[in-house]
């Protein structure tokens, strides 16, 4: 089962883009998360921000944990100070009929 954590964007401090990852590299090694896209977006229906990263975890309790981890909230506040955007936590579909079971989304 895998679960991602997806991020859409856009910069507003472009220099700040690098310290970012720098940063982020060691805790996503830390809890497992693999960058399976860091990207330009091209929007082909409805509105979209221009750049997205996705993050592909083992499973939701995981992606929860690097998330809600001391280490990653020193990120957060870096990202929110030099992005504007949305982030989400998305389960695999097989993944997604155990969590709905367990009442994990309203």
């Amino acid at each position: 089962m895998s679960t991602y954590v997806i991020f859409n964007y856009k910069i507003t401090d472009r220099a700040q883009i690098e310290k970012l990852t720098q940063k982020s590299n060691p805790i996503n090694v830390k809890y497992g998360a693999k960058v399976i896209v860091a990207s330009l977006v091209k929007t082909i229906e409805g509105e979209a921000l221009p750049n997205m990263v996705i993050l592909e975890f083992k499973d939701f309790q995981s992606a929860k944990e690097w998330y809600h981890c001391e280490e990653h909230q020193e990120i957060i506040l870096l990202r929110n100070t030099i992005t504007e955007g949305w982030a989400t936590i998305v389960p695999g579909v097989d993944e997604m009929k155990e969590l709905i079971k367990a009442d994990c989304f309203e």
